[in-house]
């Protein structure tokens, strides 16, 4: 998404993400932060999802372009796949485990209805 700043301009990232300057300079205030930022052409600032940033263009009057680039949604997760694997295995024991339990239960069973002696 690129906007044409060339007035105060509240932005609320849709996600996380990075505000860059694309030409001209800025001023950017974020809610919750004591201190203002001022971008210049290359520049960027980052912001968490919903987080509201205040623009105008450091000179009045002046045209400035910015550019929202949320950040990317990652598909492959190497730690997620290490402990859907862990978590498999540990699955995969204790389902053992508890079939041995069940099997040595079953064999205490009286199925014939007799008394202890």
């Amino acid at each position: 998404m690129i906007e044409h700043v060339t007035d105060v301009q509240v932005l609320r990232a849709p996600r996380g993400g990075v505000l860059r300057v694309r030409s001209g300079q800025v001023w950017v205030t974020r809610r919750a932060d004591l201190t203002d930022h001022v971008l210049s052409a290359g520049e960027g600032l980052t912001a968490a999802a919903g987080q509201c940033l205040y623009l105008e263009p450091w000179q009045r009057g002046a045209m400035v372009e910015v550019e929202w680039q949320p950040v990317a949604r990652s598909t492959g997760l190497p730690w997620l796949a290490h402990s859907r694997r862990q978590a498999q295995r540990a699955l995969a024991a204790g389902a053992r485990r508890l079939a041995r339990r069940l099997e040595t239960l079953a064999g205490r069973i009286d199925v014939q209805g007799r008394c202890p002696a």
